[in-house]
């Protein structure tokens, strides 16, 4: 049976016998019979049966014989070619994709082959033949032969006797990604963990020459030095793992060739033959890890640097909080002594002063009297502050409009509060939603949002105090507010009146200690929600605060805000 152009190979150098050097030229004879010789290899190209191109390094076509010339789009078979020519200018853009990493590959020394189905710029679908040559020259590619040999009658003819062959070029792949692996190594060893092939990867990532690393023992060529025992050498685990379990993945340090260590993620999987069940050894792909390993290493670090300050914090937390404890028993047991001592002698001062007293004496006794109960006042307030802080909340489900009642009866019956009867007009929502969160702090939030409303429209008559409520689905929370027509404030500096001690108003126009909107706020915040003020001087005020949403929100009776 003759051969096939599919299974010839041109001769070495092809592009040597087509283009003859000028230097290489001598005596006439020897010139006009090198040139005979080219003309008939040239024509022999010609006529031959497949597409033939003949290509330099960079792919430029230097010569593309008749049934190549069909294979170009732009160009007629009988027409010759505008050479040299870049081959990407010349095919279909599918086609050069399928070719270019067979044609890399044969840069490097490797002959390539594909079958496969290929759009023909005139003849439509052709089952195709692929065959991609090197050109060597003496030691190096001069260029590369690319042959195209249609198939297409040749298998219509047999496909009715011979089934379809598989496709073989699997093998290529794999050799092609093990040719083009970055920082991953691909070999394979034999059944006593010696080298039994030795890819351009392996070379690449390790160092070793392939001619030195045959037959060794891959432990002996990456194991650190240093390691204590044999046991610790990651190869030497990732081995016996795939002996007994098929596959193992081992991570540790690894050495080059030069001296130098990287971290290594290893995968070792046992070989055995299909049919003996024989182990034929084992294939190790390896990928360096150094700078992952690197990243890894620098996030613990940073997370015991993070969980040493957190620890520094939380101790001085707990001093802080320690001298909060001290602070709050100084205050509460020191401070009240005095103020107690100066109580009690004042009202000892008025008996025996009696009614001669001068009246200006008298009225600086009162003074006296009133300032300690202030001051009491203060303290009181300011450890209630202190306690809330640290105080646990104790959440359960809560019927809101049952704490407003509540609170409201309070604030009614309050001395300090009491109007006469018709002064108050209360505007009160027919029911409000239930929430989470702890009863006693939330009752304080409307005893002090009230009293509020209460005080400061003492000077209208009559009062108006209006409570409602709204459901901000969007954000997630219920909205309640308290709404009065009292005095009102500058709402430029409504910031201020939730901070401790802070007041808009003089102490001898309205009485207070500046604590109730701090406490509200405070309680506020730790069930999660927040809280404001608004406000028109002489026309009112509207003291608002939000908390989560929750599900069993009734959605029936929900008022407007007030404008």
């Amino acid at each position: 049976m003759s051969p096939t152009p599919f299974d010839d190979k041109l001769p070495e150098s092809f592009f040597a016998s087509l283009y003859a050097m000028p230097e290489a030229a001598a005596a006439t004879s020897s010139r006009l019979s090198s040139v005979a010789s080219g003309e008939r290899l040239a024509r022999l190209i010609e006529d031959w049966p497949g597409a033939v191109f003949c290509l330099d390094p960079q792919l430029n076509c230097l010569l593309a014989n008749r049934e190549a010339r069909s294979w170009c789009a732009a160009h007629s078979a009988a027409e010759p070619l505008a050479l040299p020519q870049p081959l990407y200018t010349l095919l279909d853009e599918r086609l050069l994709e399928a070719l270019l990493p067979y044609l890399s590959a044969a840069l490097r020394g490797l002959e390539m082959g594909l079958d496969e189905t290929f759009d023909h710029p005139r003849l439509g679908q052709r089952l195709v033949a692929v065959r991609v040559q090197p050109d060597h020259d003496g030691g190096h590619v001069a260029g590369v032969f690319l042959h195209l040999h249609d198939t297409t009658d040749l298998r219509q003819t047999t496909a009715l006797a011979t089934p379809p062959a598989p496709r073989t070029d699997h093998e290529a792949h794999l050799r092609m990604m093990a040719e083009g692996l970055r920082d991953t190594a691909i070999f394979f060893l034999d059944a006593d963990g010696r080298i039994s092939d030795w890819t351009p990867s392996a070379e690449r990532l390790l160092g070793h020459p392939t001619a030195q690393v045959m037959g060794q023992p891959v432990r002996e060529l990456t194991a650190v030095p240093g390691t204590p025992a044999e046991a610790d050498d990651p190869m030497a685990l990732g081995l016996e793992r795939a002996a007994l379990l098929g596959q193992s993945e081992t991570p540790g340090w690894q050495r080059r060739a030069d001296g130098s260590v990287f971290w290594a993620n290893t995968l070792l999987t046992a070989l055995h033959d299909d049919a003996s069940g024989e182990h034929r050894g084992y294939a190790c792909l390896m990928r360096d890890m150094t700078e992952v390993k690197q990243l890894v290493d620098m996030l613990q670090e940073l997370n015991q640097a993070l969980e040493s300050r957190v620890a520094e914090r939380t101790r001085q937390l707990q001093d802080i909080n320690q001298d909060l404890e001290s602070f709050s028993y100084s205050v509460s047991h020191d401070l009240r002594a005095p103020l107690r001592h100066i109580q009690s002698y004042v009202e000892l001062l008025r008996e025996d002063l009696g009614n001669t007293a001068p009246a200006e004496a008298l009225q600086d006794i009162t003074r006296i009297a009133d300032a300690a109960t202030h001051m009491g006042e203060l303290i009181e307030g300011l450890l209630a502050f202190s306690r809330l802080g640290r105080a646990p909340l104790e959440r359960r489900r809560l019927a809101m409009g049952a704490l407003l009642q509540s609170s409201l009866n309070r604030v009614q019956h309050d001395p300090a509060l009491r109007r006469p009867d018709g002064e108050v007009q209360w505007q009160l929502p027919d029911d409000l939603p239930e929430v989470d969160g702890d009863g006693l702090l939330l009752s304080q939030v409307w005893d002090n949002l009230l009293a509020n409303a209460l005080k400061y429209s003492r000077p209208r008559q009559p009062a108006t105090v209006t409570v409602g409520w709204q459901r901000n689905a969007a954000a997630g929370e219920c909205v309640f507010w308290v709404q009065d027509n009292g005095v009102g404030f500058d709402p430029r500096r409504a910031d201020r009146l939730f901070g401790v001690f802070q007041r808009l108003h003089r102490s001898h126009e309205f009485e207070g200690t500046g604590i109730g909107l701090a406490l509200c706020r405070r309680i506020v915040e730790r069930h999660g929600g927040r809280i404001w003020a608004e406000s028109t001087p002489g026309k009112g005020s509207t003291f608002s605060f939000a908390l989560p949403l929750t599900p069993a929100a009734p959605s029936g009776s929900e008022a407007q805000p007030p404008a």
